[in-house]
């Protein structure tokens, strides 16, 4: 279950930058109306990392209840957050949804915040994927990868279950 569309080199990248870190009810609230906009093709969210385990001193190894590590839902899917969201990037599909693009993150966003162009997410294979993902064969340099658009968006020290969530994903005809 995937978007249909391709990440491809006409795609725009935004990065939208609030003026403070995310509560979880803002950044749920802010993903929510982003994931609304049509022509979205990947959001990547990024900030401070919420520990999960104390990993020095003398309570090494206890757990950490963040009041911020909670579940969200987006789309149709619940995830829990392991950061405190201080930007997210997005990637459409062509000039015209910057603008509804940029009027969702004022509807979300309760502060001002920037709104920056450029290149953010890699969009080819570099030698790091091929170690992560592998080959397809020996003759076959491709890497293997059902879906390009999970390239640069997978944490290559995250537990398996935990790397991405696919939201809003349509089913191909």
């Amino acid at each position: 279950m995937v978007r249909t569309v391709s990440v491809t080199d006409k795609t725009i990248q935004v990065k939208v930058f609030p003026a403070r870190l995310l509560q979880p009810e803002t950044a749920e609230k802010l993903l929510n109306e982003i994931d609304r906009v049509k022509g979205v093709l990947r959001m990547l969210i990024g900030g401070k990392n919420l520990p999960r385990k104390i990993t020095c001193g003398p309570g090494t190894g206890a757990d950490v209840n963040h009041p911020d590590m909670r579940v969200i839902h987006v789309g149709d899917q619940a995830f829990e957050l392991h950061v405190m969201v201080g930007h997210v990037i997005v990637e459409v599909e062509d000039e015209s949804i910057l603008e509804p693009l940029k009027q969702a993150c004022e509807r979300g966003l309760p502060f001002s915040f920037e709104f920056r162009r450029g290149f953010f997410i890699k969009k080819k294979a570099t030698l790091t994927d091929y170690g992560k993902y592998g080959f397809r064969s020996r003759t076959d340099e491709r890497i293997n990868l059902d879906d390009e658009r999970m390239l640069g968006m997978i944490d290559p020290h995250a537990k398996p279950e935990e790397r991405f969530c696919i939201i809003g994903a349509e089913e191909e005809s």
